[in-house]
């Protein structure tokens, strides 16, 4: 469980979220909002990477602020759309997330292993990461606009994917836009607007 009291978010000298308290239980939650409006320092905050301007957030019991980097990523896994320097490989990028060939190929991305960082399309990097970070067995999962560049195919994958990790008891929080995701969860949908964080 996540829970969120009286929690406030700001960039800089403006405020994102204000007083938002919500107990985030086994489930899915989508946080849709314009662009700019804070869905990602929302997720960032809670993995404790953006500090709090205000209020707190509890991790199972745990206030965030008393976890150590180690503790927090025994609790979550990541994921979000992010350029890699170097020109590994598909597979050494999955080395990362303790990857399985099972999760691999749910997502289509077993064909990828042995490709090249730098001649995978946005479509076919966004398998192998979410392949990484999905593989991870922990009980939350917070995953910055997972979508983009998936086709179709792939969508329907993700979703059933995070349904049975919903099933299973994590938590699942999805900052998303696209309809095509959102559609085919059965999440609890929280938007972002004017500085609030609603349901």
């Amino acid at each position: 469980m996540i829970k969120c009291t009286a929690t406030s978010i700001s960039r800089g000298e403006r405020r994102l979220i204000s007083d938002f308290s919500f107990e985030f239980l086994t489930g899915i939650y989508v946080v849709k909002g314009p662009n700019g409006s804070g869905k990602s320092t929302f997720l960032l905050s809670l993995l404790g990477e953006v500090p709090l301007a205000g209020g707190s957030v509890t991790i199972d019991g745990r206030h965030l602020v008393s976890l150590s980097e180690q503790g927090r990523c025994a609790t979550y896994s990541w994921y979000e759309d992010q350029e890699i320097a170097f020109n590994f490989t598909a597979k050494d990028v999955l080395g990362w997330g303790g990857w399985s060939i099972g999760m691999a190929d749910e997502l289509v991305a077993e064909e990828l292993l042995d490709r090249q960082w730098k001649r995978l399309s946005r479509g076919e990097r966004a398998r192998v990461l979410l392949t990484s970070v999905l593989a991870k067995t922990c009980p939350h999962y917070l995953l910055d606009e997972p979508a983009a560049g998936l086709d179709d195919s792939m969508i329907l994958k993700l979703a059933s994917i995070l349904t049975e990790k919903a099933r299973d008891g994590a938590v699942v929080i999805i900052s998303e836009h696209d309809l095509r995701l959102i559609s085919a969860l059965d999440a609890k949908v929280l938007t972002i607007h004017g500085g609030l964080l609603t349901e």
